[in-house]
């Protein structure tokens, strides 16, 4: 869409000269979108009177514009594109139903008589008649639609399936099951749906006591589960009006889903990344730290070396003093050197005894 930028000066003038109705026809807002623009801008506005009293030349107080503003004196307004009803300030579900709703080929109107059925509608009265029968329907591959009202009422809960169906296939999405659930799957996003007759508590007929459900021909429509379903009901305005504002919304919740999944994707991504790199460091402490002990014992054993060889030459010291370096003596001192070499970390002299 083509936008223009203006100042508080400049939107100040428009909306003094140009009355609301014109200018949602020149720029994509609502009413209320431009009066939040210039609440946002600190821009006041005139009073339903002031037009009046414009056209027929009566007095009126203009309100000045206060030339100090701590934001940023710059707006942009969003050209209105001929034929384009939608608004820019509108929620993403208004946005994107009336995007459905504009669409000249969108199957939107649920007809009185289906003429070029579905599969699925096909499947769903054969299913009706008996002519399928699931064995396990989580483990049939075929899909039937997930409609829950009286006999009397098939006929519109199929007419208005197909429509559904049919738009959903249109806008490029596909009706799948999963488990035991039927739904819609959008850009790989699975959402539950569910028709169903809703019905009144009512006091139960003789020979029972205390109360029964009643259905009451009122239909509801519901897509998704648990906290994030949403119901739409008949009421003034029948199930078949809000067919484009339901596929609107079923692909808004699939794209807040998707992007939820990126979004927990990446997060299991860095946390990944993270556990990895805290085992890696953990990795290498716990590899220096053998290292260490490995160190101190060998330091402790070259210190039980020296300690051993002082012992030897003491020993060798005293019987040459006493002139008794006897045969004996000689052969202990042979011996007690190669253990003392055995023991050295710096010799590891082998052993045929002590190795073995």
């Amino acid at each position: 869409m083509e936008t223009i930028e203006l100042t508080r000066k400049e939107l100040y003038d428009i909306v003094w000269s140009t009355t609301l109705s014109k200018l949602t026809q020149q720029y994509a807002f609502s009413n209320d979108g431009i009066k939040k623009l210039c609440k946002q801008f600190e821009i006041p506005m005139p009073d339903g009177s002031y037009w009046s009293k414009l056209k027929f030349k009566k007095k009126f107080k203009k309100e000045k514009l206060n030339p100090v503003f701590g934001g940023v004196d710059k707006i942009i307004l969003t050209i209105r594109e001929e034929g384009n009803s939608i608004n820019v300030d509108q929620t993403p579900l208004t946005i994107r139903t009336k995007e459905i709703e504009n669409d000249p080929n969108a199957p939107l109107i649920v007809p009185d008589e289906i003429t070029k059925p579905d599969i699925l509608t096909i499947q769903t009265k054969q299913y009706w008649k008996g002519k399928i029968s699931f064995t396990s329907y989580r483990e049939d591959n075929r899909i039937k639609y997930p409609i829950r009202v009286e006999k009397s009422n098939r006929e519109r809960a199929l007419r208005f399936m197909d429509t559904f169906t049919k738009l959903i296939r249109y806008r490029g999405h596909t009706i799948s099951k999963e488990y035991s659930d039927t739904g819609v799957l959008i850009d790989g996003i699975f959402i539950e749906i569910d028709l169903r007759e809703a019905s009144k508590r009512v006091p139960a007929k003789p020979p029972y006591s205390g109360t029964t459900l009643e259905p009451i021909g009122e239909f509801i429509f519901k897509i998704g589960k648990y906290s994030c379903e949403k119901e739409w009901r008949d009421g003034k305005v029948k199930i078949e009006e809000h067919l484009a504002r339901i596929v609107a919304k079923l692909e808004i919740e699939a794209q807040k889903e998707k992007e939820w999944k990126e979004r927990s994707r990446i997060a299991n991504l860095k946390r990944e990344e993270e556990e990895k790199r805290k085992a890696e460091i953990k990795k290498r402490r716990d590899e220096e730290v053998d290292k260490f002990n490995r160190l101190v014992k060998l330091s402790e054993q070259y210190d039980k070396t020296l300690i051993i060889r002082q012992y030897i030459e003491a020993v060798k010291q005293k019987a040459i003093n006493t002139n008794n370096l006897t045969p004996e003596i000689l052969e202990w001192i042979d011996w007690a050197t190669n253990k003392a070499d055995w023991v050295d970390p710096l010799i590891n002299k082998p052993d045929d005894i002590l190795d073995s």
